[in-house]
């Protein structure tokens, strides 16, 4: 038992792992409910707890920011010196103030779905088909035998 709960706990602590996944797709849940709730009886609370939701929201705050300054950083210093083409002041204004919004549905769309998708596969059809891809010349010989 002990080895399985080894194997276990280290699964349980990787990122992206199912644990995680459904850790962060209750997140989604239970976040706005305890907002709605919280915005509804806001009077009712008290002021311990409205501090502990105002500091919650400071570190939330705190954390986009530093976010967007390094990001800032990193296309001023660091890519300006590399031929890539640089986001208008507007689109950096769209991004920085539509981020929360799109990590909610980036994070359901690359990240949960896929992972129950998987988990979905895995459980119930079992097959994993091997993709035996050409590689080289056999590739080549192929195309110019299809024209």
């Amino acid at each position: 038992f002990s080895s399985w709960w080894a194997v276990f706990g280290a699964e349980n602590r990787r990122a992206g792992s199912f644990f995680s996944c459904a850790q962060i797709f209750a997140s989604f849940v239970v976040f706005p409910s305890v907002g709605v709730y919280a915005a509804l009886y806001w009077s009712t609370l008290d002021p311990r707890i409205q501090a502990y939701v105002y500091i919650y929201l400071a570190c939330m705050l705190f954390q986009w920011v530093i976010f967007w300054a390094q990001e800032v950083f990193l296309w001023r210093h660091l890519l300006h010196q590399f031929p890539i083409e640089h986001p208008s002041p507007l689109r950096w204004l769209i991004l920085a103030l539509f981020s929360p919004v799109w990590h909610v549905f980036t994070t359901l769309s690359f990240f949960v779905v896929p992972t129950i998708h998987c988990l979905y596969h895995v459980t119930f059809i079992g097959e994993l088909g091997y993709v035996c891809a050409p590689k080289g010349e056999a590739q080549k010989t192929e195309g110019e035998e299809q024209k």
